[in-house]
């Protein structure tokens, strides 16, 4: 191997182990990031007749999360706890704030918590219950209204606190909390057959007491992770609001803390992990919203990321939102018709149409054949025969400059004191014998958009997660390791799997049976390709290592049946 192919070679090393970076950096997506903005952005405070100048000034609206120390009286009710079942989840409803979740338990997606398979709950255990109403009273204090309310339906309560719904049904509770100033309402709305609920608010009986413009909604519980790769479940987790057609992606670098913060028309907040989402989603005008994320950190292993979303709402009239909690389904959260789905990730402008038309194509498909292995063998078929003519093609220009390999060595011989004549005088080979040199590329071009968009689809949309196959593939999404080594091998890691040793053979009986008359120069660098291919997709999913093994036993068939020459 001369001096500048081996320069060549390690550069190209270099760029290929750098591409799972790569492919990770561009498809966070073409989000409009707002400058963040200080949780010391402070909004105008009302004045009432009883306000000081003191208390005049200006009143933060993180203040909402800080400790009251005012005294707000308020009637005294016991905790209690209502169950509501529906065909999607079960979720714990605490009288405390008014309806706070405690838990929200997803009925048709598991995740593995050591050997142990669990149903997913969206509220982590032991953090502050979420969809708590706060607001700044007029002496500047904050106050949370996470006390007992009272319940005042449906009718069969108290002696019913487990209730089941289905299909089209809906059902209601009222939560009302008295306070020295008014009382305060709380009502939700629960369908059978929707992952979102309906919460309507109504503070204006205390409107007196509330020394801000607005009074806020809270979600501070953040989502927990379900994964079993933890640091690939946090790389794509993340909080984000949308207004006026603009997306804030607010993320969190590992042990640092982060906010940002918007005042006016919100159409939306949102936090996701990998696969699952909790989305307020306002029905009224808003005023404004306030993202946080933190990162919490064991040792130098980042253990979570908590997200936290506040959004605010004008005090002088009642608020209603709804609150989807479920999968980042594509086509459930696409029909909720507000944009939800920006938060998902389908690649850049480029590959994000031909990302949708293959989940489209696998879902359509899978209404037939209920195995995504299955699915993705017949799409490997489907390609195969669509870009068969270019294929063919190509590997008959291959053949044909094999053939020429000695001209072309003579040439080299003859003109290597003049690069320019050399030049011209391949060219003039290549004319004469009709052969386009660079006719092998196209199809492996063509092939590149596909990979990618198989990529992003089997590593972050929910339909493929923990999608079985046959044997020892039990989750297409992720790598499909049989045994993992007690210690860890540069480049490689510690988990053996199965599918790309599979990929690494198939490539290179390809590349065996395509290369007759090949120098040894290139065919060394072509299966030191693919043992650098094979170090790379040894950590991608193996839904993808699949397609690509079928991908070159397809290739292999092929090209025991091609001839040299054109008919």
């Amino acid at each position: 191997m001369d001096k500048k192919s081996l320069i060549g070679f390690i550069l190209i090393f270099i760029i290929i182990l750098l591409m799972p970076k790569y492919f990770q950096w561009i498809n966070k997506g073409g989000t409009v990031q707002r400058p963040v903005i200080e949780e010391k952005a402070s909004a105008t405070k009302r004045e009432t007749p009883t306000t000081t100048e003191h208390q005049k000034g200006k009143a933060s609206p993180q203040a909402a999360s800080s400790t009251t120390t005012a005294p707000f009286r308020v009637r005294n009710y016991p905790i209690d706890t209502l169950t509501v079942e529906t065909d999607l989840y079960i979720a714990k409803i605490s009288s405390s704030g008014g309806g706070t979740l405690k838990s929200l338990i997803l009925k048709n997606y598991k995740s593995i918590k050591g050997k142990d398979t669990v149903l997913v709950d969206l509220i982590p255990q032991g953090q502050e219950f979420p969809l708590y109403n706060s607001f700044i009273s007029i002496q500047g204090d904050s106050i949370k209204l996470n006390s007992p309310f009272k319940i005042k339906g449906p009718l069969p309560y108290p002696a019913k606190k487990y209730f089941t719904i289905s299909g089209k049904d809906t059902l209601s509770l009222t939560f009302v909390l008295e306070t020295e100033y008014g009382p305060v309402t709380r009502k939700l709305t629960f369908y059978g057959n929707r992952y979102y609920i309906t919460l309507y608010q109504d503070l204006t009986q205390i409107v007196d007491f509330i020394g801000t413009e607005y009074f806020s909604i809270n979600w501070r519980s953040g989502l927990p992770t379900t994964e079993r790769n933890t640091k690939d479940d946090l790389y794509y987790s993340g909080a984000y609001a949308y207004t006026g057609g603009e997306l804030d992606k607010l993320t969190v670098k590992s042990g640092k803390t982060a906010s940002s913060t918007f005042k006016g028309k919100v159409d939306w907040t949102a936090l996701r992990s990998k696969y699952f989402t909790s989305a307020i989603i306002p029905q009224t005008n808003t005023y404004g919203y306030f993202l946080k994320g933190k990162s919490f950190t064991k040792g130098r292993k980042e253990i979570w990321k908590k997200y936290e979303m506040q959004l605010q709402f004008p005090v002088k009239t009642p608020a209603t939102v709804k609150i989807y909690m479920g999968p980042l389904d594509y086509y459930a959260i696409k029909s909720l018709n507000i944009n939800l789905e920006k938060i998902m990730n389908f690649g850049f402008s480029l590959i994000r149409p031909i990302s949708k038309a293959i989940l489209w194509l696998f879902i359509y498909v899978h209404k037939f054949i209920p195995n995504y292995g299955l699915v993705l063998i017949l799409f490997s078929i489907f390609v195969k025969i669509i870009l068969s003519p270019l294929t063919i093609k190509s590997m008959r220009s291959i053949r044909e400059l094999q053939a020429l390999q000695p001209k072309l060595a003579a040439l080299t011989e003859k003109y290597k004191n003049d690069p320019q004549r050399l030049n011209m005088e391949r060219m003039k080979l290549f004319k004469e014998h009709k052969i386009n040199p660079m006719g092998g590329c196209l199809p492996i071009l063509l092939q590149m958009p596909i990979l990618w968009a198989l990529f992003i689809i089997f590593r972050t949309t929910i339909e493929l997660r923990q999608a079985p196959f046959m044997l020892w593939i039990k989750d297409l999404s992720a790598p499909d390791t049989i045994f993992t080594l007690p210690f860890s091998i540069p480049l490689y890691g510690s988990n053996v799997n199965v599918l790309p040793i599979i990929m690494l053979i198939t490539t290179v009986l390809q590349q065996k049976f395509a290369s007759t008359t090949v120098d040894k120069q290139q065919k060394i660098q072509s299966y030191l390709f693919s043992i650098i291919f094979f170090f790379i997709f040894n950590q991608f999913p193996s839904g993808l290592n699949l397609y690509y093994s079928l991908f070159n036993i397809l290739t292999i068939l092929q090209q025991k049946f091609i001839p040299l020459k054109s008919d």
